[in-house]
């Protein structure tokens, strides 16, 4: 007879972090990493004991651009994480409601930058994609949505800058849904006849949203949800490109885009009219790119991650340089603190 354990996690336990440095051999190789200058060198971010980091795969990484002190990290079968202190601490957050699996799938963290105490999620729990929403820092969680049937995960959570009563969700039925009171009530938009990889809000007006998908490239719409434009034939030029893993917005001139794809890297300098391709340094539909982000205080700063590598070009995608992390695993993620564009963190997945 199979013998059964009760492990009682305390809802305030904190992980006081050490700095492993990239050269070190340890035994894990995930998690999350941390650089302080633009990614020239890395730091792994590890703690000790049982419970470590450097174990997981992450799946979401979200920095608030109104208090970057604060972080959260989505993980594959393991809840989220809130860090402190610019990712030094970093605490499991255990759902006082207790309906937040801490082994749920969380692919996408939004934060309310007028409100960082509201945050909400895009998971995958119980066989079923789900939202949830926090209103105090992730300590208690409610449910405000979840999808009609099994399998169907959902991978995008988006927050209106402007209005943040606005919020908007993608899932994998291909459903896009907005919400205008903070999540209460969900009204469809538009029924995509895809998997909903990503949702981005142009910050100067957030009229303007964008949709990617993972098979039919990127969708515009100008007026909240209302019509739409598809850019699936201009992609089509370039194979494998309307498969696009993540998308982004040059925060300062926001009718440049740049789409990381199955393809390579691309980019539209028209707000979607049409699109280029990034002349990065590894083969088109060598290895898709998985992760994107623009320096938030320098837009000619891009990075992109292809495998454990991470490129950097500072004038725009002409010229990259490399820097590999001490890790087997891939970055998923990319986020830079808005106040100091310096450092720099990944979330690494197998």
């Amino acid at each position: 007879m199979k013998k059964s354990f009760l492990v009682i996690i305390p809802i305030f336990s904190f992980l006081v972090l050490l700095p492993f440095d990239c050269g070190t051999v340890i035994s894990k190789d995930g998690g999350i990493f941390e650089s302080e200058n633009m990614g020239e060198t890395w730091m792994q971010l590890s703690v000790e004991g049982e419970v470590s980091l450097a174990r997981l795969n992450i799946l979401s990484l979200a920095i608030s651009t109104s208090g970057p002190d604060i972080m959260y990290a989505g993980t594959r079968i393991d809840g989220i994480y809130k860090g402190f202190n610019q990712g030094q601490i970093w605490q499991k957050l255990n759902d006082q409601n207790g309906v937040l699996d801490s082994r749920a799938n969380v692919y996408d963290i939004a934060i309310d930058d007028k409100n960082v105490d509201r945050l909400y999620i895009g998971a995958y729990q119980n066989k079923k994609g789900r939202v949830f929403r926090s209103q105090d820092g992730g300590q208690s969680w409610e449910e405000v949505y979840v999808v009609s049937e099994e399998g169907y995960a959902v991978f995008a959570v988006a927050v209106d800058n402007y209005d943040s009563s606005v919020v908007y969700i993608g899932t994998a039925q291909g459903g896009f849904l907005k919400s205008t009171d903070y999540g209460k009530s969900w009204k469809i938009m538009r029924w995509f006849d895809d998997v909903i990889s990503d949702i981005v809000i142009n910050p100067k007006d957030t009229r303007q949203v964008y949709v990617s998908t993972f098979d039919q490239g990127i969708y515009k719409t100008s007026d909240k949800g209302l019509t739409w434009q598809s850019f699936k034939e201009v992609l089509e030029g370039f194979s494998q490109a309307q498969g696009i893993e993540n998308l982004i917005i040059d925060m300062e001139r926001t009718n440049i885009l740049y789409a990381g794809s199955k393809y390579g890297l691309l980019t539209s300098k028209n707000s979607g009219q049409t699109w280029q391709e990034v002349a990065i340094i590894m083969p088109p539909e060598s290895e898709p790119v998985l992760s994107l982000a623009i320096d938030p205080q320098n837009t000619d700063h891009l990075y992109y991650g292809a495998g454990s590598i991470l490129y950097r070009s500072l004038d725009q995608g002409v010229n990259w340089t490399v820097h590999e992390l001490n890790s087997g695993r891939n970055i998923k993620n990319i986020v830079i603190n808005p106040q100091d564009p310096n450092k720099i963190f990944v979330g690494m997945h197998e």
